[in-house]
Formats: structure tokens, C-alpha cells, sequence
């Protein structure tokens, strides 16, 4: 089936109504009634649905609906407003996000004034020796010279600081903290990572990727009552924008146990996959991997293993190419390319050995790979596994592909992979127009997050946000901006506007196909009978309205499972 046949359904959502159906089986009260709206089901749209026992037992006209028996029922008047699939994000950092909101938080492409301000502050309401941890500084908003130790130590005296950047695979720190993490101007650069140095050869405090792990190493351990806190605040929020399923896209040691506790005593409302992580910079994780059944509770199931091959395509030049990068012009990252062509994670023998290893386990393997170098890495890998264990393994994931060589996009395809696509941060901001702009050049910039070349090669694509890599979790920003590859609202020049998608499609990466890699395509994704009531009220439908207000779309109630997780009343707006 193609991907134009697969988005068919979809697209009569805005075009048909749909004629009743009802359940034939199991009959008896419907639980919760919804009438009056605009639903959106794979038929068409239907104004109305009925719930039994969290199952949808009838689709059609409110009229209709109502003459079914409902004796006690609760009855919902959506209002003329729209019923929709809830959504799911297929790449998130839950933990990292929940711990962000009680952080030094940055202000988004903050220069070094402000960020000098913000640690002061954030130094002030510390206790001397404690650390200061936050994020996140954006490269491009950075004076050539400015980003060094010695500006957070002025910040910062009497304790040591690690920032993170937008990306989450680069930190900036003080002395204090490279002295904890015993990094000093003789310290080598680790497999997997690089210590930026100045012209004296004196670490400048910026770590890359696995040059960071001996502080993650000297970090004070975080109470495990405070790390469910961290989980819930995020997934709490994750609600608030209709996201009822979502994939961790890297479970380490630190929040494994959390997530566990909070799953198990029903705390965690979504259904949630997560991948641990294994290689270079796991920090000791791949010991969950054998221990996973002991971590699997509740709607939590860590099943999934997260494979860094790269780094990313930004100032420090990490992620792996095809062909080298452009020529260096200023101070930015100086020492710091990684390689003329990135920074390979995993040998390529090596990586092929453990993804057949685990492919024979029936696990799935999710890949970071931003540039067209690791993807091809990670395309080859899957080939390696399905030649040695055939076709009956998973449908693994290769996740960002920020640079997709054309040779390579038929092969989600044929290797029966899926693409994962981080729509979130490709209108024009200091992350594309700036820092990837100068690594790759103008003619590799054409080729930026290709998802309409995906979606018509016939594979499975979805989307994920990469929170807290993005500040915010808000699919509807993602939403519109595949279909227009502009700035929210639908201004400004658009980047790479020959991908752009049908409003239809980007909805189905974030229902249909979404609930299918997560093996729930029987159970969700679509509004039909015999499917679960994991379903959102939004405050308008996203398929008719102005395309640049889709992001501003409210969600009203989220629903999982025909029961009411979230309600905008009483709650702020996200």
C-alpha cells in the first residue's frame, strides 16, 4: 500500500459524512455519549459516538446515537466542536522535560548577557557547592569568544554549572565543574565525544555528545519521589496538548525505577514506550535491556533499545555526513568538528552485530541519525538484521533524518523501517537558518527533513517533538508547519517548501501511523467501532480551519480509553 492510498481514508474527513455503525456484539448501555460535533473518522466526518466499557460501539448522527440504549450514561454536547483521534509523539525525553521545569531555565536564544543574568540569579537561591543544571543556549545567538568557562565562573563562583544546549548533545560548564569531572587540558577526547578547546589548548567548557560523561558521573543523585514528580509534571502537560501515546526515546538508569513506580500505580495515563539506551554514551543503561520485564508496568513497556550514530548537524558539526562540511568561517567550535564529515558513534561491524542481536529478540531498535551519513548507517544495519533473521522482526525506527541522501529514501520501504521526523524546529530559527546553514551549505539545505519524499516512497512515517529539545511539546506547531514549512502562522519564507504535505497526512503521521508502530492500530489511531475512545475535543478542526491558526488549537478533554484524563476547565492553558 502506498502512502498516497494510506492517506486516502483521511482525506474524506473533510469531504463525507459517514453513515451510522454500531457494534453487533456484547450489546447493552452505552457508558458516555458524544453528540452534537464534528467527529473524524477514516469515512468521513459523523457528528456523534458511543462509548461501552472505554470501547466506541456506534459512529453516526446524533440522532442516531441517542436511540441506542444509554440508561445513566454520561452524554457529552460537544457543541459543533470536533471529535478527533488523540495524538501520539513518537520521540520525547519525558524525564529530562519534567526536570527542565524546576531548573535554571534559559530563555530561549538567549545571548550571553542574559545568560550570565539568569545563572547569577539562579546562583543566588543555590546553597554554595550545589550544582546548577538548565538549558538551553543556542550557539547561534553567541558572540565569537563569548561562550567560555570563565563567563559562568563570574556567574557562578561558588558552584559548579552544566547547561545544556537546544540540541541535548553538547553542555557548557564552569571550572568548578570540569575540576569535578576531572577534564582537564590533558584529557584526551573520549570515543564518541570532544572537548572544545581554546587556542592554548585549555578546555573552553563546552562538551560534546560522550565528552560529558564523567560529569553525568559526579552528579548528585536525585530522590526518586522528586524524579516521579519530574514524570508526571511532563506527562501531565503532554495531556494538556491531546498527546495519548508517546515513545521515551531514552530510558537511562536515572528515571528507569521512577518511571516503573509511576506506571504501576496507574499514575501514567498514556500508553508509553520506551527505549533504553545502549553504546558509547549509555552511562551503564544497557543492563535495562536484559532487565526490562522487571521496568514494564502499567501502559509503560520498555521494549524499544535507542542507538545514538551520531550527533547533530549545528555549530559543533557532530553529526555524520556523506560529504564533508562547509569550510569554517569564525571562532565557533573551534577544535570541534568531530571530523570533516561528523562523529561516528558505532563501528559499522559492531552496530550491525547488535542490531541483528536484538532483532532476533523481537526488540525495536530507534536510531538517532541526523545526518545522511548515519542514516545510511542505520538503514545498512537493518539490512544486515533482516538478511540474517528475515522479514519477521520489528519495524525499527530511524529517528530525526534532518538530511536523507535520495538514494537512501526508498529503503524505509523495502528494509520495512519506519522514519521518524522531528518537525518542530524547521521554520526559520538560529538551530536551520544559522547554525545548520553554515555546516552544510545552501544546495544541502534543499534537502532539509524531506517529508513528502518519505511519505510518497510508501513507508511508515511518523513524527516526534524531541521535548524537551524543543521548548515545547505542542504537536499543533508540528501540525501546521508540515504543511507549510513556515513560521507558525504562516508567515515568511518557507524552508524547503517542496516538502510540504496535506494537512491530511500530517494528521495521519500523528494518529494512524503512530498507533500502528506502536502495535496498536487494532486498539487506536482512527475513530471506528470496535476501537478504544482514546480521543481529544479540540476547539476547532484542524482539517478545515485557516491553516495558519492550527497552532493554536486548544484541546478542551482528553480522553484514554473512554476516561477523562485532562479537562481545560480549572486548568491553565498550556
Amino acid at each position: 500500500m502506498t502512502s498516497r492510498s494510506r492517506s486516502l481514508p483521511l482525506l474524506a474527513m473533510a469531504l463525507a459524512s459517514v453513515a451510522p455503525t454500531t457494534a453487533k456484539a456484547a450489546e447493552g448501555n452505552a457508558s458516555l455519549l458524544f453528540v452534537n460535533g464534528t467527529v473524524l473518522t477514516p469515512q468521513g466526518t459523523a457528528e456523534a459516538i458511543a462509548v461501552r466499557d472505554g470501547a466506541i460501539v456506534a459512529v453516526g448522527s446524533s440522532a442516531d446515537v441517542l436511540k441506542l440504549p444509554h440508561a445513566g450514561a454520561t452524554t457529552v454536547d460537544l457543541q459543533g466542536r470536533t471529535l478527533m483521534p488523540g495524538l501520539y509523539d513518537m520521540h520525547v525525553h519525558v524525564y529530562p522535560a519534567g526536570q527542565a521545569k524546576l531548573a535554571c531555565k534559559i530563555p530561549q536564544g538567549a545571548g550571553a548577557p542574559v545568560i550570565f543574568a539568569t545563572v547569577k540569579a539562579c546562583a543566588a537561591k543555590a546553597t554554595p557547592g550545589a550544582w546548577i543544571t538548565g538549558g538551553s543556549w543556542v550557539a547561534a545567538a553567541l558572540k565569537p569568544g563569548e561562550q567560555t568557562r570563565q563567563l559562568l565562573d563570574r556567574a557562578a563562583p561558588d558552584n559548579p554549572v552544566m547547561l545544556d544546549d537546544e540540541s541535548l548533545h553538547s553542555v557548557w560548564v564552569n571550572s568548578r565543574a570540569l575540576q569535578l569531572g576531572s577534564i582537564t587540558r590533558a584529557t584526551a577526547n573520549p570515543t564518541g565525544g570532544v572537548i572544545d578547546r581554546d587556542a592554548k589548548g585549555e578546555p573552553t567548557g563546552v562538551l560534546r555528545e560522550a565528552a560529558a560523561r564523567n560529569l553525568l558521573a559526579v552528579l548528585p543523585p536525585v530522590p526518586i519521589d522528586q524524579q516521579v514528580a519530574a514524570i508526571k509534571a511532563a506527562t501531565d502537560e503532554m495531556l494538556s496538548y491531546g498527546i495519548i501515546g508517546f515513545t521515551d526515546a531514552a530510558i537511562r538508569r536515572d528515571g528507569a525505577e521512577a518511571y516503573a513506580r509511576f506506571a504501576a500505580t496507574g499514575g501514567l495515563r498514556q500508553y508509553a514506550r520506551g527505549c533504553a539506551v545502549w553504546g558509547p554514551n549509555s552511562g551503564g543503561s544497557e543492563g535495562l535491556v536484559a532487565a526490562r520485564q522487571d521496568y514494564s508496568k502499567g501502559r509503560f513497556q520498555l521494549d524499544c533499545v535507542k542507538m545514538f550514530l551520531d550527533g547533530v548537524p549545528l555549530e559543533g558539526r557532530t553529526a555524520v555526513m556523506l560529504q564533508p562540511y562547509e569550510p569554517r568561517h569564525g571562532e565557533h567550535g573551534s577544535d570541534g568538528t568531530g571530523g570533516e564529515n561528523g562523529l561516528m558513534m558505532v563501528p559499522p561491524d559492531k552496530l550491525n552485530a547488535a542490531v541483528t542481536d536484538f532483532d532476533r529478540q523481537g526488540l525495536l531498535v530507534k536510531f538517532h541519525a541526523a545526518g545522511d551519513g548515519a542514516v545510511r548507517e542505520a538503514a545498512d544495519a537493518i539490512a544486515a538484521a533482516r538478511k540474517a533473521n528475515g522479514w519477521g522482526g520489528q519495524h525499527h525506527e530511524v529517528g530525526h533524518n534532518t538530511f536523507i541522501d535520495p538514494a537512501d529514501v526508498p529503503r524505509g520501504r523495502e528494509l520495512h523501517f519506519t522514519w521518524e521526523l522531528s518537525p518542530y524546529i524547521w521554520w526559520p530559527t538560529p538551530i536551520t537558518s544559522v547554525d545548520i546553514a553554515a555546516a552544510v551549505g545552501p544546495e544541502r539545505m534543499k534537502r532539509l527533513w524531506p517529508a513528502r519524499d518519505v511519505i510518497e516512497s510508501g513507508a511508515n512515517v511518523v513524527t516526534g517533538s524531541d521535548w524537551p529539545v524543543v521548548p515545547s511539546v505542542n504537536p499543533w506547531l508540528a501540525l501546521e508547519t508540515l504543511v507549510t514549512r513556515q513560521v507558525p502562522g504562516a508567515t515568511g519564507a518557507p524552508i524547503n517548501e517542496g516538502q510540504r504535505i496535506t494537512r491530511e497526512q500530517a494528521l495521519a503521521l500523528m494518529t494512524r501511523n503512530a498507533a500502528a508502530e506502536m502495535g496498536r492500530l487494532d486498539r487506536g489511531g482512527t475513530i471506528e467501532v470496535g476501537k478504544l475512545a482514546d480521543v481529544i475535543i479540540v476547539d476547532r478542526n484542524p482539517l478545515t480551519a485557516p491553516v495558519g491558526t492550527i497552532h493554536q488549537t486548544r484541546v478542551i478533554r482528553t480522553y484514554i480509553a473512554g476516561e477523562l484524563v485532562w479537562s481545560s476547565e480549572g486548568n491553565p492553558k498550556p
